[in-house]
């Protein structure tokens, strides 16, 4: 061991390339929410057509849900700063995530987007 080596665990130095990914969990402000997707305005410019894993959480309850982007659109702020109105679908939901999506909806019917269904 050399002097400047001071760590405790063993290390593997790696020869060649060794791919690997990382996930990372922003929270998002939620716009608008219905039965099928959501609207949401979030930092990341996230990928038309990829599919994400969202929770919702409301108390202590919570819902793992995969959702598609449909959409993305920048929003310009004042002070220079930019964030993003990204449409989601979402895929295979369950009954428990349908029953929280829908009470969700219940609690604020006067949020409530004219003309919508």
């Amino acid at each position: 061991m050399r002097l400047a080596d001071r760590r405790t665990a063993m290390r593997f130095e790696i020869l060649g390339e060794l791919w690997g990914s990382i996930q990372a969990t922003e929270s998002a402000h939620l716009c608008n929410l219905g039965r099928t997707g959501a609207l949401i305005e979030s930092f990341a410019p996230l990928p038309v057509g990829s599919t994400r894993a969202i929770r919702l959480v409301r108390g202590t309850s919570t819902a793992e849900i995969r959702a598609s982007v449909r959409h993305r659109s920048p929003v310009y702020l004042e002070d220079g700063g930019r964030r993003y109105l990204v449409g989601l679908e979402f895929i295979n939901v369950d009954e428990q995530t349908t029953e929280l999506i829908e009470h969700l909806m219940s609690e604020s019917p006067e949020r409530s987007i004219p003309g919508e269904a």
